[in-house]
Formats: structure tokens, C-alpha cells, sequence
């Protein structure tokens, strides 16, 4: 016995725990009813609902042994890849019942549940019923009606009952497997035949490649925020975590040959920003390796939790690639260091002559500027000549080694990097002590005249900053507190030392203004995230509002995907405003996804409103019951799966419509309060 039918021995004890009518109140029996002939001469056997005892049932006696132990090894495989249960039954008749009926009554009878799939097939009545919840992931009306037209139909019509059975279990793979791998295909017994419906499939499967194909490439081509990632289809999603997870694979291993060839080359200490960078996206790397393997591995996700993971990928992927971009300029400008060297120690050599050349006429400079105005008021500057001297100095010394460095063998210039960057370091120091000299007594003017607005501009700059210090975090506190020092210093010492104080001053403003730019951009960023939020769930509360009235008031008609969607709507709308106090960005999210799948509830449930008034049309359209059928103060038995007072309508026994019970004499029965074995099975489909 194969382990997976040794399994399934006990799984009617298990599926008995499951809440009995789970197809009506989870997933929605999406169906399609197809009658392939009139009824057969002569008057087939009555075949009632019933429970099935196996995954493969033959009271027709349509199929052979050996077919099927094929049908049986598909189900497992099924099963397998995609943890969906097939059953399959032949009868030569459904006693009388439309077909969506008896498929619905055998379901609650075999307690079929979330993850279970039905074909049955009336090979004397010439009708058959595919169903499957909406709850498994990739199925919609749709896709079941593809199923159906392309794979099961074409076999039916020929009488190849195995073969319709097999396109069946086909067809839900290909809809539910994204990888497009491991498509069931066996041949008939007796015959090489593939499963028919073959070339639609392959041409099916190309078409939607291509579709995805073009998706992402007008993707690459825009940059999306993460809430319209979000929005976009698992199918595209999937096949674009994987190209940005090669690729960020392919970038690392790249920068990681050419950093080890740098780190020969240049030091640690040089390319230790490199290093850093390097390593973050490693992790991140790691760390989307380890989401990518929990999607590929045997435990199922939930669609949202495989859309979150797989966002989560791509945005992880994009920014540490981004992260390594970033890093470009200056991994080349390192290098490029090296191959300019001798052109840069000429600048260098040629800057320092005239940086030397000025220090005796600032000397005397100096010395005139402190008999006029005093040592004390020049005590900022009063050292500024010899600390230059001592730059030049320093930046000689080391332009010389580096000199050296880059004569030596290739794989030991290294060094010259670090002089080349060290001396032009000391020479933009010594410049700016001779300057201060230069501007010495411009600037002990303006000092003079400028101090008092310039205190007044501060003041008002930190009581600001005091406002936006959320928005502008350690970067504006940092710089808050610089300011208050050199306002306090210039308060208190500006007599004694004017030039000083002023020119600290000016220095801290300017990094303040710097810190308040900063704070105010994200000020302005969480105003309008905060309008944005609220739009977000105003938008949303509207439309679940609309979507619940509407559903609430022809609740008798509308059937279990509209209100699965409007069940998700509300819970993502009432998780948005959760947290939308501490995660706007979140919320948000939340609150747009609630909006769309709200719409999708209100046009699930228009589309049902209408076929269950087209239902109603033979009936006199004066019924007095009609209104209240459809507002749910009555269950039709229309949405039953049977027809009043017609070849479909209930024959004996008790199928529950109410608190127990059985249907009335017309075929109606009071909702009433109860799971729903008691409220009426909701379906799709008839008699054409």
C-alpha cells in the first residue's frame, strides 16, 4: 500500500473534526455544470448521494482496474505537491438531482472540507460537476471554468471516463503550481494516450509566461514604493524575488574577487568601508536565501504570508544591491588614487610651495593685527601660523613616503593611497588656518555688528529644533546641543574674545541650519504619511461599509467568495487602524489592501445578485416571498442547489435548512441560527 493511502486511512476521523459544511462556510464551491446529452435510452439506475468511502469511486463500472490504480497514483501525487485531496466518483445517474445538488449533498455527506477537490460524472445522465473551495491558492471561478472547458469536457464527450479524471487532476496542478513543474500526465492503459487538452495547456502555459515576462520587464523599468509592490500578482512577484536574489548573488561574488585584490593592495584600514558594505549585504543575502528556502520547502503558506515573503525578498535584494551601488564612486576613486599617484604628488608638491610661501607674510600680518586690536581679542588665531607650519611640515613628510609607496612592485602601492589623502588632508587645514588670518580683522567687524541678530537667529533655531526633535533625532539633538554651548560662550566671553565666539557661533548655526533642514523634511514626510494614512482609511472604511450594506441586504443571494473578501477586508481595515498610531507606513498598507478587496467583495456580490435574478425569472415576478429570499429572511432553495417544484427539487429525507429540519413544502426554509448545514449551502451553477 502506498504510504500516503496507508495515511489517508484515518483522515475521515480527522476531516470529521472539521467543522461538517466547511465547503459553505470557508471556500466557496466554485462549480460548473455541463450537460453533454439528453437522458439515455432507457431509465438508468437511481444513485443518491452518498458518502464516499475511497478517492476514486466506480458504482458505474466505467473504468478498468488497472485505470484506476492510475487515477489513485495521480491523487497521491497531487496530494503530494500541492497537499490537495481529489475525489472522483462515476454513477450512471444522479437520481434525479441537478448535478451541482447531488455534488453538493455527497460533499456534506463525505465531510469534504478546505482542501478537498470533487469531479463527479452521471455517465447515463450525460452531466458531471467539478468543484473546488476558492480558500486553495491560484483557483478562481475562472481558472476552474479553464479546467473544466480544456481538460475535462474534451474526454467526456468521448466517453474516456479515466482520461477526464486525469485531465482533472492535470489541470488543477498546472492552475495551483507556479513553478510550472511536475505536470501529471499517464497514459491511458491499453493505449499510449496522453491527457487530452494537452497543446491548450502548453499554450496556456506560454501565454501566461509571457505575461509575466512583460510584467516584469515594464517593472525593472520603474522604481515602485512598497505598497504598489505589494499590489502586485503572486505570479510576478515569485519569478522577480528569484532574479534579484541571482542577481545580488552575482554582484557579491564580484565586489567580493575585486575587494580581496583591494585589501592586498591598499590595506585594511582603506578598504575597511568596502569590507563593511560587503558583509552587511552578505547577510542580507542570507537572510532572503532563508525566506526563498521556506516558500520552496513542503509547509504551505497562506497567499499574504507568501506576498510577504516575497516582498520582503525583493526589497531586501534591491537595497543591499543599492547599498553596494552606493559604494561605487569611492572604490574607484581609491583606485583611480593609485593610478593617478604621480600626477596627484605634482599637485600636492606645487600646493605646499605656496602654502609655505605664505606663512611669513601671515606672521606679519599677525603681529599687525595684534597691535591693533590686542592679543585678546585675537587669541583664536594667535597660533594659527604654527600649526600651519606643522601641516606642511606633516604633509611633506608624507607626500614623500608616499612617493616611495607608489615605486614599489605592483601589490605594494598601497600606501601611496593613504599619504595622497593624508597630505591633501593637511593641506586643506593649513589653508584654512592662513585664511582665518586673511579674513582676521573683516571678521572682528562683522562680529561687532552681526553678533546680536546672529544670537537672535539661534535662539529662534533651537526653540525649532525643540519642536522637531522627534523628526530630527540624534543628528539635530547633537547639533542643539552644540549651539546652546557656543550661544552661552558667545553670551559670556564675546568682550574678551569677540572674534572667537563669533566665529563658533556662526560654525554652529550653520550645522544647525544643516540638522533643521533635515528635521523639517521629516516633519513634512510624516504630514504627509499622515494624510495619506487618513485618506487610506477613510477610502477603505467607505467601501467596507458599502460592500457589508449590500451584502447584509441580499445576503440571500450572495454567495461565499464575496463574503470571504469582505471577511479580509474588514479584519486588514481593523488592523490598519490598530496601528496606525505607531506604524503609519503599515497601516496604510493595511488600509489600501481593505479597500481593494472590498471592491472585490461588492463585485463578487453584484455578480451573484444578478444570477440569482435571472434565476427568478420563470417564477411569477409578483412573489411575495421574492424580496424576502433575497434580503436572507428566507434560503431559497435555489441557492440550495435545487430548483422548486422541479426535477431537482429535494426528494424525501432531510437535508437540514434550518435549526434542524427538514426543507418546507415549497422548498424554503426559515434561516435561522446555526453553522451552515443550517443557513442553506451557497453555489453556482444549473442546467444549461
Amino acid at each position: 500500500m502506498h504510504w500516503l493511502s496507508a495515511f489517508r486511512g484515518g483522515w475521515g476521523q480527522v476531516v470529521a473534526r472539521r467543522i461538517s459544511a466547511a465547503l459553505g462556510a470557508i471556500g466557496l464551491a466554485l462549480g460548473l455544470t455541463l450537460v453533454l446529452g439528453g437522458i439515455g435510452a432507457g431509465t438508468a439506475a437511481a444513485e443518491p448521494p452518498t458518502r464516499l468511502p475511497t478517492y476514486v469511486v466506480d458504482s458505474a463500472e466505467a473504468i478498468t482496474p488497472a485505470q484506476r490504480a492510475q487515477l489513485e497514483e495521480a491523487v497521491d501525487k497531487l496530494y503530494n505537491e500541492h497537499d490537495i485531496q481529489m475525489w472522483i466518483v462515476y454513477v450512471r445517474s444522479f437520481d434525479g438531482l441537478t448535478s451541482e445538488n447531488w455534488a453538493d449533498q455527497t460533499a456534506v455527506a463525505s465531510e469534504l472540507g478546505d482542501h478537498d477537490a470533487l469531479l463527479a460524472v452521471a455517465t447515463e445522465d450525460r452531466a458531471y460537476r467539478l468543484f473546488a473551495p476558492d480558500s486553495i491558492g491560484g483557483l478562481d471561478q475562472s481558472t476552474l471554468e479553464d479546467v473544466a472547458n480544456d481538460y475535462v469536457v474534451p474526454q467526456l464527450r468521448d466517453g474516456k471516463w479515466a482520461e477526464a479524471g486525469l485531465g482533472a487532476i492535470n489541470g488543477l496542478s498546472n492552475a495551483l503550481d507556479p513553478s510550472y513543474t511536475g505536470v501529471i500526465t499517464a497514459g491511458v492503459v491499453g493505449g499510449a494516450v496522453v491527457v487530452g487538452g494537452g497543446g491548450a495547456y502548453l499554450y496556456s502555459r506560454r501565454r501566461k509566461q509571457r505575461r509575466i515576462d512583460g510584467s516584469l520587464e515594464t517593472l525593472r523599468e520603474q522604481e515602485l514604493t512598497v505598497d504598489q509592490l505589494t499590489e502586485q500578482p503572486l505570479d510576478v512577484l515569485d519569478p522577480w524575488s528569484r532574479e534579484v536574489l541571482t542577481d545580488l548573488d552575482n554582484a557579491i561574488r564580484t565586489s567580493e574577487e575585486e575587494l580581496r585584490l583591494a585589501v592586498g593592495e591598499f590595506g585594511d584600514a582603506e578598504t575597511a568601508p568596502f569590507t563593511k558594505a560587503l558583509e552587511r549585504a552578505k547577510r542580507d543575502l542570507a537572510q532572503s536565501f532563508t525566506l526563498r528556502q521556506r516558500l520552496d520547502d513542503d509547509i504551505p503558506e497562506t497567499d499574504d504570508e507568501r506576498r510577504s515573503i516575497l516582498v520582503q525578498i525583493i526589497t531586501t535584494c534591491t537595497d543591499a544591491d543599492t547599498a553596494l551601488d552606493d559604494h561605487v564612486e569611492a572604490f574607484d576613486a581609491m583606485r583611480n588614487l593609485l593610478i593617478n599617484a604621480d600626477a596627484r604628488f605634482d599637485s600636492i608638491t606645487q600646493q605646499l610651495i605656496g602654502l609655505r610661501a605664505r606663512l611669513e607674510p601671515a606672521t606679519q600680518q599677525l603681529s599687525a593685527l595684534t597691535d591693533k586690536h590686542g592679543e585678546q581679542t585675537l587669541a583664536s588665531i594667535l597660533s594659527n601660523v604654527e600649526l600651519a607650519r606643522q601641516q606642511i611640515d606633516f604633509a611633506e613628510a608624507t607626500a614623500d613616503q608616499g612617493r616611495a609607496a607608489s615605486a614599489a612592485p605592483v601589490g605594494q602601492q598601497g600606501p601611496a593611497v593613504a599619504a595622497i589623502r593624508s597630505a591633501e588632508g593637511s593641506i586643506e587645514q593649513a589653508t584654512v588656518l592662513l585664511d582665518a588670518i586673511d579674513h582676521a580683522d573683516a571678521n572682528i567687524s562683522a562680529a561687532y555688528s552681526r553678533m546680536p541678530a546672529l544670537i537672535d537667529e539661534v535662539e529662534a533655531e533651537l526653540a525649532e529644533a525643540a519642536s522637531l526633535i522627534a523628526d530630527g533625532g540624534p543628528a539635530l539633538a547633537a547639533a542643539s546641543t552644540a549651539a546652546r554651548t557656543a550661544l552661552d560662550a558667545a553670551r559670556a566671553g564675546f568682550d574678551a574674545e569677540p572674534l572667537g565666539t563669533f566665529t563658533a557661533l556662526v560654525d554652529a548655526d550653520a550645522d544647525l541650519d544643516d540638522a533643521l533642514d533635515a528635521a523639517r523634511d521629516s516633519a513634512a514626510e510624516r504630514t504627509r504619511r499622515a494624510q495619506v494614512l487618513t485618506a487610506a482609511l477613510e477610502s477603505a472604511t467607505a467601501k467596507v461599509t458599502a460592500a457589508s450594506d449590500f451584502i447584509g441586504t441580499r445576503r440571500g443571494a450572495v454567495q461565499s467568495t464575496a463574503r470571504t473578501r469582505l471577511a479580509e477586508a474588514q479584519r486588514l481595515l481593523q488592523a490598519a487602524q490598530n496601528v496606525a498610531a505607531t506604524d503609519p507606513v503599515a497601516a496604510t498598507s493595511s488600509a489600501r489592501q481593505a479597500g481593494a478587496l472590498a471592491d472585490q467583495a461588492l463585485m463578487a456580490a453584484q455578480g451573484d445578485v444578478v444570477r440569482w435574478q435571472q434565476s427568478q425569472q420563470p417564477r411569477s415576478s409578483g412573489s411575495s416571498t421574492a424580496g424576502a429570499v433575497l434580503g436572507g429572511i428566507l434560503v431559497d432553495s435555489f441557492l440550495r442547489g435545487t430548483v422548486s417544484g422541479g426535477r431537482g427539487g429535494h426528494r424525501g429525507g432531510g437535508y437540514p435548512g434550518g435549526f434542524g429540519g427538514g426543507f418546507s413544502s415549497g422548498g424554503r426554509s426559515p434561516g435561522s441560527f446555526g453553522g451552515s448545514g443550517s443557513s442553506g449551502r451557497i453555489g453556482t451553477g444549473g442546467r444549461f
